[in-house]
């Protein structure tokens, strides 16, 4: 009964309401508990309970991922739009590897690396708990229940958090083999 309730919930509430901006390549939301809020370029206070990172890839065949940095510093947090990010063109090699599916539910921390966040649906290969196709649309689901700090390789619970984290969206497009275009970036704060 309460997987019937959850999926009539994504049905009528949060999946219409996700990707209503059309405008990016990729729009994130976070979830925790029942509400899902839009978090790019913005500030949320967020309880220190795990959450979800929804990601909707809205041309997923042009664009099948984005590479995520968790920072507690502001390095590419404060960039302006008209600013290059740093070693743009080694991105791609800036990527911590991980397990397919998520099994850690986590988001690493180094204000330097990022994540890559994609779908390889021929593959079978992705970093999401869930993945639903709509409307031509990729939704994939990342629970976060833990963060790893890697410069110190420490990992806690999300509700032993204490700072404020900045993330950074940043989707690519390879012009050749020794250069990528910046397509769409995008900033969240999160406050604990």
């Amino acid at each position: 009964m309460q997987r019937l309730f959850l999926l009539f919930f994504l049905l009528v509430y949060v999946i219409p309401a996700i990707g209503q901006t059309g405008k990016a390549p990729v729009d994130v939301y976070l979830k925790q508990g029942k509400d899902s809020v839009y978090i790019n370029n913005r500030t949320i206070k967020i309880d220190r309970k795990p959450f979800t990172l929804i990601f909707v890839y809205n041309e997923p065949e042009k664009y099948p991922g984005v590479f995520v940095n968790t920072s507690l510093t502001k390095d590419y947090y404060k960039l302006s739009s008209s600013e290059t990010i740093p070693d743009l063109h080694y991105l791609p090699q800036k990527v911590y590897s991980e397990n397919k599916f998520n099994p850690n539910k986590e988001l690493k921390v180094n204000n330097e690396f990022f994540q890559y966040f994609g779908y390889n649906p021929k593959a079978n290969w992705n970093k999401f708990d869930r993945v639903i196709k709509k409307n031509g649309k990729i939704i994939a689901y990342r629970k976060v229940n833990n963060f790893t700090v890697v410069d110190d390789n420490v990992n806690f619970p999300v509700d032993k958090m204490k700072y404020t984290l900045y993330l950074t969206y940043v989707v690519i497009k390879k012009r050749n083999s020794f250069a990528n275009q910046e397509v769409y970036r995008a900033n969240t704060k999160l406050k604990f």
